[in-house]
């Protein structure tokens, strides 16, 4: 083998190498091009328009029933039954609880005695001085026999009406032997038992609440109070005022069917909380609105012209300044900032940095950061006032910046 021909060999190594490399830059110039682009991110949004929009205010309220009594025995004695189930409805007049009433049957009877007696006593004395006024005009008796005979007839008088008065005393003790519903409503548990003494005045029995119509006790700020007489020039509200009507939402976001009205304002404002209590009223004749409840009570706080309104869930805040994130012209996720104006209820009034047509995402926020291609599912602001809608949004979202 001569010399030339090993040095070819080196050279072949050599360019069978570099053939090598030129084919791994090549695919890795190419690679690029092989990976899939990401897919759009899934984000619903509200279009916005300007619009008349009626501000209100929510206010949360504790459910009470209109009456509400500690029923206590009248009588004293040994408890003998309870009439109906703790927690039911109960009707006006039903019987609930009832007591040994053999003592009272037994003064009754007594009674009715004693009355008897004294009508037969002022039957004869009637039938004396009737005897006497003809004798005592022929002179017959001495005015004296007369005289006493009157006076025993007006003494038999008074111990009848005092008898009858016993009678109707020892009837009322036999009736507070049965403890009726003085109201309808809703009764509490049972606190007394067949078998225990109960105390005339003393022993509570149960509790008894009437829900029809249920009433919803709630507070406003001073400012807050401040601000409805400067719009109401400070004039007492007539009873039908609409000012005074109210919606009751419930804690699960569904609207109670029937709207209320207030009829109840403080004297004064509490020095301790300064705040203003009031008191709305609430048809509840299926009686849904059970005492102890707690709801928001709605009212209208005014109204605003050409106003751009978004979900309270879509405004993000950054270090103090309030963000939304929009659909681009290019369909790319977009960080506005923006000016906040009035909150009622989820939703948010934006004064700037919004224009109408403006599509602002309000769910998926998330995943939906700037840049990022979107696919739009559109909703409208009435799809956030649906129970349950915005049940996690109660306050606005908070992003971090990433740096």
């Amino acid at each position: 083998m001569t010399s030339r021909s090993l040095c070819a060999r080196p050279r072949a190594h050599l360019g069978l190498v570099a053939i090598l490399l030129a084919a791994v830059i090549s695919g890795c110039a190419r690679a690029p091009d092989s990976t899939p682009a990401a897919p759009p991110v899934e984000v619903k949004a509200v279009t916005v328009q300007p619009s008349a929009t009626e501000t209100y205010a929510d206010k949360v309220g504790e459910v009470r029933g209109s009456q509400e009594v500690d029923l206590r025995a009248r009588v004293s004695g040994i408890l003998l039954a309870t009439h109906f189930e703790d927690g039911s409805l109960v009707k006006e007049g039903q019987l609930l609880f009832s007591i040994d009433a053999r003592e009272f049957r037994a003064q009754v009877a007594s009674a009715q005695a004693r009355l008897a007696s004294a009508e037969a006593n002022l039957s004869r004395a009637r039938q004396d001085v009737e005897r006497y006024r003809p004798l005592l005009a022929e002179e017959a008796i001495a005015r004296q026999v007369y005289d006493n005979a009157v006076a025993t007839q007006r003494q038999a008088e008074a111990e009848v009406s005092a008898s009858r008065a016993a009678l109707d005393e020892t009837k009322l003790g036999l009736d507070y032997a049965e403890v009726r519903a003085p109201l309808t409503g809703r009764i509490g548990a049972a606190q007394a038992f067949p078998g225990s003494l109960v105390t005339a005045g003393q022993t509570v029995l149960a509790t008894l609440s009437s829900d029809d119509p249920a009433w919803v006790y709630f507070t406003i700020s001073e400012a807050e109070l401040l601000d409805f007489e400067r719009r109401t020039g400070g004039k007492a509200l007539a009873a039908d005022d609409p000012a005074r009507v109210v919606t009751l939402i419930l804690s699960d976001g569904s609207v109670y069917p029937l709207p209320g009205r207030i009829n109840f304002s403080d004297r004064a404002l509490d020095a301790t909380t300064g705040t203003y209590s009031l008191r709305a009223e609430f048809p509840n004749p299926d009686h849904k609105l059970l005492p102890g409840l707690f709801a928001r009570v709605r009212g209208t706080s005014g109204r605003l012209e050409n106003a751009l309104v978004v979900p309270d869930r879509a405004v993000q805040e950054q270090l103090g300044r309030y963000f939304l994130t929009v659909v681009g012209e290019d369909g790319k996720a977009e960080l506005r900032p923006v000016e906040l104006g009035q909150r009622f209820g989820n939703r948010q009034v934006i004064n700037s940095g919004l224009a109408a047509g403006d599509r602002v995402v309000v769910e998926g926020l998330q995943k939906a950061r700037p840049g990022t291609p979107l696919k739009v599912t559109p909703v409208t602001l009435e799809d956030f006032d649906r129970p349950g809608a915005g049940a996690t949004a109660a306050a606005p979202a908070t992003t971090t910046s990433t740096n």
